[in-house]
């Protein structure tokens, strides 16, 4: 497995300013900026998708999503993963109630390739060149939010 390192300053101002906040508003605070780094890789991923011409983009294409990970899978205060669904669950609200979501169980197959069928990387690769992008859209977002509380 590959390690990427991405340094961040100003943690400590940000620290300090997420403090000021309650606990409630600091916590939609992360969420949703982490929320919006992840979306930024989905984007990524699926424009990989739609660039590969020898992918069939329909349910892999419409399988890749982002989740919030609960207090029971992290220590972190809010973590996002972007990931493909794999199994796709009857849809208990909305307009497609009754409905399966759609998933993709081959995707993993895809990124990694098998003996028969070469690599053909979408999420790695999403994650690798927008990591930068991300981070901005994370950092865009926390600063907007806090601007928004500061009187």
């Amino acid at each position: 497995m590959a390690t990427t390192t991405v340094r961040i300053e100003g943690l400590r101002e940000l620290g300090e300013a997420m403090r000021k906040l309650s606990r409630s508003v600091a916590l939609k605070t992360a969420r949703s900026a982490t929320a919006a780094g992840a979306r930024v890789i989905k984007k990524a991923a699926v424009a990989n998708i739609e660039k590969s011409p020898s992918i069939e983009t329909g349910s892999l294409h419409d399988s890749v999503i982002v989740k919030r990970l609960g207090k029971n899978e992290s220590s972190l205060t809010s973590e996002h993963i972007v990931t493909v669904r794999g199994r796709g669950k009857v849809v208990k609200k909305g307009k497609n109630k009754g409905q399966r979501q759609t998933s993709a169980p081959h995707a993993h197959l895809v990124e990694f390739g098998t003996v028969n069928m070469p690599a053909e990387p979408f999420l790695g690769p999403a994650f690798t060149q927008h990591k930068e992008a991300a981070v901005t859209a994370i950092k865009d977002k926390l600063a907007q939010r806090i601007a928004k509380v500061k009187p």
